[in-house]
């Protein structure tokens, strides 16, 4: 697993040195907002499973890799899918 990501991040830096200026500017505009929006929902799914926990109801919210990653990059029918996984629980 280590050398699976040593390897996909020295082909990110070999990419980036591929790229002109504008196009290297772009690629890591996007790689910021991607990690911004890892970052934003594991907050969010954190902050509900401690609602969920204090509350008393019955459901748990998964706060997992697979999770995390479904949400952010299908966006809203992530959401979806996860809360269907809480409820179908």
């Amino acid at each position: 697993m280590r050398y699976i990501v040593i390897a996909m991040i020295c082909f990110v830096v070999l990419f980036l040195f591929f790229l002109n200026k504008e196009s290297r500017g772009k690629v890591w505009e996007y790689f910021a907002w991607f990690w911004f929006k890892i970052a934003a929902v594991i907050v969010v799914l954190f902050i509900g499973n401690l609602i969920m926990g204090a509350s008393g109801v019955l459901f748990h919210v998964p706060i997992n890799f697979f999770s995390v990653l479904m949400i952010a990059v299908l966006g809203l029918p992530g959401v979806m899918c996860v809360s269907l996984l809480i409820l179908m629980k």
